[in-house]
């Protein structure tokens, strides 16, 4: 049982993390599809950049919260795995639009 319950908390950090990083994305950058077809200096890619790395800071900050509420350093690099995975995706999709190649 004990392996079961520490899946189940890898499975909640993980996919916690995954949401959280959505979340803080969304909620202060418009989409790659909207990047593309106004961004247009680079003060808004500048802009862009800005924005990500500030819910990438988020996103790392909370995957570490759920680490430490779990008790648990190996839910902690599960959140932490996550959180990338979320800000890898979305920033290759956000260089891509700033590039005209969306």
């Amino acid at each position: 049982m004990d392996g079961e319950l520490q899946n189940l908390k890898n499975a909640l950090g993980f996919g916690i993390s995954l949401i959280a990083a959505e979340h803080f994305i969304s909620a202060g950058m418009s989409s790659p599809w909207s990047v593309a077809k106004f961004a247009k200096t680079q003060q808004d890619a500048d802009q862009v950049w800005k924005l990500f790395w500030e819910a990438g800071a988020a996103s790392v900050a909370s995957a570490v919260v759920i680490g430490i509420l779990l008790k648990d350093g190996e839910v902690l690099i599960w959140s932490l795995i996550g959180a990338g995975a979320v800000m890898a995706f979305v920033g290759s999709e956000y260089q891509r639009a700033l590039a005209g190649t969306l």
